[in-house]
């Protein structure tokens, strides 16, 4: 049986897409575009569930059009809309598997490089591009790799240098 922390999730079935059982997935990253994964894992109903991918191609910059072994019609296809996604962290280069999963961050602390602790995480939004966490204090801030300087996994610490005026 699978484990959250054997996977890292990579996006969430937005609808079928045609008749023959393909289906669109909305990907928050290009992890699965850039590994040659064989499965896809699906939460159904709370159940992490794996399964074959036997074709896919992008959609767009965002979406990947995945064709599943033994889902071959839209009636079958529909019942895994929306899905959230995964992939196996053993399908992926150790250095991308040891980094934790975005929505593993959730009740990290952030501390800025310059202010020192901002607020603990208490929500993240991955619904657009650009990844948003909100704080225990209300506050909004983007999670862009560009302004993390560490996660520490043990601490559950997320350092940061955030510009100016962001704050």
């Amino acid at each position: 049986m699978l484990n959250e922390h054997e996977l890292i999730h990579i996006g969430r079935i937005q609808r079928t897409h045609g008749t023959g059982g393909e289906l669109q997935c909305r990907m928050l990253n290009t992890l699965w575009e850039d590994n040659d994964a064989t499965f896809i894992i699906l939460n159904v109903d709370g159940i992490y569930v794996p399964f074959r991918v036997t074709d896919w191609r992008t959609k767009g910059s965002d979406d990947v059009l995945l064709t599943m072994h033994d889902v071959s019609t839209e009636q079958r296809a529909a019942r895994f809309t929306g899905c959230e996604a995964y992939m196996l962290r053993s399908d992926l280069p150790e250095e991308i598997a040891d980094q934790p999963d975005i929505a593993a961050l959730n009740g990290y602390t952030i501390t800025d490089n310059r202010r020192g602790e901002i607020g603990r995480i208490t929500a993240i939004d991955t619904s657009t591009m650009n990844t948003l966490v909100q704080l225990d204090n209300g506050v909004l801030i983007p999670l862009h790799e560009d302004f993390i300087t560490g996660i520490d996994a043990q601490t559950h610490v997320i350092r940061v240098d955030l510009p100016e005026g962001l704050l």
